[in-house]
């Protein structure tokens, strides 16, 4: 009897360090490197319009340099991608509630949104330019003071053109060489030069990134360049600040993996692929 009772003993108060271990044990804070990995899939918004960083082609499926770094990134996590396409403001206002990991659409960094998004080591660099029609009288940028200007809504070409202080790149300064411009958008860059295409004239230039400026040379759109760059751009992958899933793990793994591919010669290689330039370093370097 003394024997069961000491075994009933035993086993209570085992039960009872067991509870409470359970009780004790701090849950794990939730990573979202962890949750891609066990999913096997990697979410990746783009935008379906905005070649040749990203568009449909010929067969109806998503194309472009953005999307050719989503499919290597999602490679060498050895995961699958699938990409969806909400609008950019939608992309650059974060919260995005979950509905997509991470963002590969050519976003700059900046002080504001750098507030809701982080971001990775960039993944290639690009001039933001001005564009004309062939036809145009204008010979330098100076001209475009009063003009009025397109640009996608939620850019930072936008931002620029408003004059305001109100774009802030990290790591860079700017010198704003317009101003007064009259400024005309659109959801994305690519529809300014469509717009000129499908023959309406209620805006002087465009305001964009010169591989953009290149996609529409490429597809017959008869615009130049006009002047120099404005400044320069760093591209980076964006994830979400209030994601529920801890972001940190994967914004690191993401920059160590873009690293890789600048070493090995991946992304200059796909920079040549759409922009017949090497973008995968800044200026200078």
């Amino acid at each position: 009897m003394k024997r069961l009772i000491r075994i009933t003993t035993a086993l209570l108060a085992l039960s009872l360090m067991v509870a409470a271990c359970q009780t004790a044990a701090p849950t794990a804070a939730p990573d979202l490197l962890a949750d891609v990995l066990s999913r096997g899939i990697l979410r990746v918004s783009t935008d379906p319009n905005y070649a040749p960083q990203s568009f449909l082609n010929d067969q109806g499926q998503l194309d472009g340099f953005d999307v050719d770094v989503a499919k290597e990134v999602a490679k060498r996590l050895g995961v699958t991608v699938e990409f969806v396409t909400p609008d950019w403001d939608t992309i650059t206002a974060g919260h995005w509630g979950d509905r997509w990991d991470i963002s590969i659409g050519s976003m700059t960094p900046t002080e504001e949104r750098a507030q809701v998004l982080s971001f990775t080591e960039p993944y290639y660099y690009s001039p933001a330019q001005f564009a004309v029609l062939n036809s145009s009288t204008l010979a330098t940028v100076q001209e475009l003071n009063g003009k009025s200007i397109c640009a996608a809504a939620a850019t930072t070409y936008e931002s620029y053109l408003q004059n305001n202080g109100s774009l802030s790149l990290i790591g860079e300064s700017i010198i704003y060489q317009v101003t007064g411009a009259q400024v005309v958008t659109y959801p994305t860059d690519q529809e300014c030069a469509q717009a000129w295409a499908s023959g309406r004239m209620d805006f002087e230039a465009w305001l964009t990134n010169s591989t953009t400026i290149f996609g529409a040379q490429e597809g017959g759109i008869q615009v130049k360049k006009l002047g120099d760059p404005v400044y320069y751009e760093a591209l980076a992958v964006a994830i979400d600040k209030s994601a529920s899933k801890d972001p940190a793990s994967l914004v690191a793994k993401l920059s160590e993996i873009i690293t890789a591919m600048r070493n090995d010669g991946t992304l200059t290689a796909l920079s040549m692929k759409w922009y017949k330039v090497d973008l995968a370093r800044k200026v200078g370097q």
